[in-house]
C-alpha cells in the first residue's frame, strides 16, 4: 500500500496484540498503521462513511474527528445554528450540555482513541532510514494535534504516550501545555523541511500549531500559580513569523480564477471547493484533511459542511446531498454588516437583501461573506428576523445559509454540476491548518504585547486585501475578534477565540452576548430564560467541557484534586465543575 496516497481501506485489526519478537511480528504492518494515523483525521473507521466506526455507542456518521471538534467549537458559539432536533447539537447551541452529551463524549473518546493508534505506531515502527524517521515525526505531530484539542477542551486530560491498555492518569492542562511546547519544538527539528507529499506535514505545521498554543497560553495556564500573563506573546510572534516566512512551500492563495463561462471564483472561495487539492490552492494549507468522493467518504467532514447548509432548489453545489440542518446565526451575519466605519448596513436593511452566494460577497464588500439570502426554488425566504435581544429560535429555519464550503470545482461552468467522481460525496478537502492563521496570530500577539490594537492592522489587512475587503485604518479589540470570525467562520475554531477574548463564559463574558446560545436575554438580562444559568449567570467552568460522566465513574485514576484546580474549587462538582 502506498500510504502517501492515503488509501484508507486497510488497517491493523487488533491494536492490542503485541509481538513477542518485534523482528518476526506478523501483527504489525508499519505501512498500514502509518496510513491509519493519518486516516483517523478523515474517516470514521474501517468500512464506510456511516458504519463500523472506531467510536461505539454513537451515530457512526457523527463520530469522526473533524465533525466532533466542529460541533463543540462551532455550535456552542455565535456562528452556527443546528436546526434539526438532535439533542446533542441543541444542548451545545443552548448552553445546556452535561457530561452525558453524546458529542462531547464522542470527541473525548475519538481523541483518546486516535492517540492510542499513534502510540501503537510509535512503539513498534522502525526508523532505519530517513523516510521512516520522518514518518515517526509525522505521527508524533498527529498525536500532538490530538493532545492540543484535549488541552483546549478540558480542564485536565488523560495523558498516555506509550502503547498501554492501562487506565490513563490525568494531568492538568498547564502541564499538558508544557509537554506540547517541548514536543513541538523537538518536532520542528525532526520533521522534513518541506512536506513529502501534499497531505503529509512538514516543519511549518508544527510551527503554526506551536504559535497557536503560545497565543492561547494564558488560557491554558490560568490555574498555574507560577504563570506570568502575556509571557508567551513573543514566542507566538516568533513561530507565526516562521510559519509565514520559513517554508517556501506555503503561501496565501491570492489568485482568483475565471471559468470558461466567465464566472469568477475568488481566491478565498477556492480554498473551500471540490478541487482545493490543486497545487496552487493547497499551498495555503499546512495540514489538509484528505477527502475523496470514491475513496474517502465520510459524513463527518466536508460532506457535513456542504450538505447541512443546502436545500433543494439552491444553485448547484457539486453533489446531490442536501440536509437542510444548519443555518448561520444572525450574529455571524452581523460581522459583515457593520465593519468599523467602512460598512454600515443595519439589520433592517439587510433583511431586504436577497442574493445568492455568488453575488452576496460583492454586496457586503468582502469575498468571505459567502452567504445566501435568496430562497430561489427552495420554498423558503431566507432572512434574519428576530429581536437581537432575544434568544429566540423560531426564525432559525429562515436564517441566511452559510455556503462557504462547496463540492463545485473552480473549473465548472454554472449552473451545470461540476466535474466530480461521486454524486453523493465531495472531493472537497478540509484545510485544518492554513497559513492565514499565522497572520492573525502575529497581528494579535503584537497588539496584546504593546497594548495597542492598531499594531495588528498590517497583518489583518493582508487578509482583507486578499478578500477584496476595504482596509481597516484603526483597530479595537472587538475588531480583532470579529476579524477572526470573518476569516475562519465555520472552520471549527470559533470557541477557541471567544475563550481567549473572555467572551465565552465567566465573569467577563457578559460584555459579549449573542443569539440563542443560552446566555442571550432581554436587554441587560445575562442568560436566556431557557438557560439553566438564567438566575445564576454563566460559570467559568463552561469555558471547557466535562470529562464524560461514565469515564469519571469507571476510571479509578480519575482524580478531583489535580493541580489543574489548585484551590480544589471544583472537587465537589466532579473535579471540573460539572457533576458526575
Amino acid at each position: 500500500m502506498v500510504c502517501i496516497a492515503l488509501a484508507f481501506t486497510a488497517c491493523v485489526k487488533d491494536l492490542n496484540t503485541k509481538p513477542i519478537d518485534p523482528n518476526s511480528s506478523t501483527s504489525f504492518n508499519q505501512d498500514r498503521m502509518f496510513t491509519k494515523c493519518y486516516a483517523c483525521l478523515a474517516v470514521i473507521g474501517q468500512k464506510g462513511p456511516g458504519e463500523d466506526s472506531d467510536v461505539e455507542d454513537i451515530d457512526a456518521g457523527t463520530s469522526g474527528f473533524y465533525r466532533t471538534i466542529w460541533y463543540c467549537n462551532e455550535l456552542s458559539t455565535d456562528e452556527a445554528w443546528w436546526i434539526w432536533d438532535d439533542a446533542e447539537a441543541k444542548q451545545l447551541n443552548t448552553t445546556n450540555w452535561t457530561g452525558t452529551n453524546t458529542m462531547i463524549r464522542a470527541i473525548y473518546t475519538r481523541l483518546v482513541l486516535d492517540i492510542k493508534y499513534c502510540n501503537h505506531y510509535l512503539t513498534y515502527a522502525s526508523e532505519d532510514n530517513d523516510e521512516e524517521k520522518y514518518r515517526k515525526a509525522e505521527v508524533r505531530f498527529i498525536r500532538a494535534l490530538h493532545f492540543f484539542y484535549l488541552m483546549d477542551m478540558y480542564l485536565y486530560a488523560p495523558f498516555v504516550t506509550e502503547d498501554s491498555n492501562e487506565f490513563p492518569h490525568f494531568i492538568p492542562r498547564h502541564q499538558l501545555y508544557s509537554w506540547l511546547v517541548d514536543e513541538l519544538k523537538e518536532l520542528i527539528v525532526l520533521l522534513p523541511d518541506h512536506r513529502i507529499t501534499k497531505y503529509r506535514v512538514g516543519k511549518a505545521a508544527a510551527k503554526l500549531l506551536l504559535a497557536r498554543i503560545y497565543l492561547n497560553a494564558d488560557v491554558y495556564n490560568a490555574k498555574n500559580k507560577a504563570w506570568i500573563k502575556r509571557s508567551a506573546l513573543d514566542n507566538a510572534i516568533k513561530y507565526a513569523s516562521q510559519a509565514i516566512h520559513d517554508d517556501g512551500q506555503h503561501d496565501l492563495v491570492t489568485s482568483p480564477i475565471t471559468t470558461d463561462s466567465g464566472f469568477v471564483y475568488s481566491a478565498y472561495q477556492r480554498l473551500f471547493m471540490g478541487d482545493n487539492h490543486n497545487d496552487d490552492v493547497i499551498k495555503e494549507s499546512l495540514l489538509q484533511i484528505y477527502q475523496d468522493g470514491l475513496y474517502a467518504q465520510s459524513y463527518a467532514s466536508s460532506q457535513m459542511l456542504i450538505a447541512a447548509n443546502r436545500n433543494p432548489g439552491m444553485l448547484p453545489w457539486g453533489i446531490e446531498k442536501e440536509w437542510h440542518s444548519m443555518r448561520t446565526s444572525p450574529t455571524l451575519v452581523d460581522k459583515f454588516l457593520n465593519v468599523s466605519t467602512l460598512q454600515n448596513i443595519d439589520r433592517e436593511t439587510a433583511k431586504g437583501m436577497v442574493y445568492d452566494e455568488y453575488h452576496m460577497p460583492a454586496q457586503l464588500k468582502d469575498d468571505r461573506a459567502i452567504f445566501c439570502s435568496d430562497g430561489l426554488n427552495t420554498g423558503y425566504k431566507f432572512t434574519i428576523n428576530g429581536d437581537m435581544n432575544l434568544g429566540d429560535t423560531k426564525y432559525m429555519f429562515n436564517s441566511w445559509a452559510g455556503l462557504k464550503f462547496t463540492g463545485v470545482y473552480s473549473t465548472a461552468s454554472l449552473p451545470k454540476y461540476s466535474p466530480r467522481q461521486s454524486k453523493d460525496w465531495p472531493d472537497t478537502d478540509i484545510p485544518l491548518l492554513r497559513l492565514a492563521e499565522a497572520y492573525l496570530i502575529q497581528g494579535e500577539a503584537k497588539a496584546r504585547k504593546s497594548g495597542n490594537w492598531n499594531d495588528a492592522l498590517t497583518d489583518v489587512n493582508v487578509l482583507r486585501d486578499r478578500a477584496n475587503a476595504p482596509r481597516l485604518t484603526t483597530m479595537t479589540e472587538e475588531d480583532m475578534l470579529d476579524e477572526w470570525s470573518r476569516e475562519f467562520w465555520y472552520e471549527g475554531r470559533r470557541r477557541i477565540d471567544l475563550v481567549r477574548f473572555d467572551r465565552f463564559f465567566g465573569p467577563e463574558s457578559d460584555k459579549y452576548r449573542y443569539h440563542w446560545e443560552g446566555r442571550m436575554g432581554k436587554q441587560d438580562m445575562p442568560p436566556a430564560v431557557n438557560s439553566p444559568f438564567f438566575v445564576s449567570g454563566t460559570p467559568e467552568y463552561m469555558n471547557w467541557f466535562p470529562v464524560p460522566s461514565e469515564d469519571k465513574r469507571s476510571n479509578p485514576n480519575y482524580r478531583t484534586d489535580v493541580e489543574g484546580d489548585p484551590l480544589n474549587t471544583y472537587a465537589a462538582q466532579g473535579g471540573d465543575g460539572y457533576p458526575y
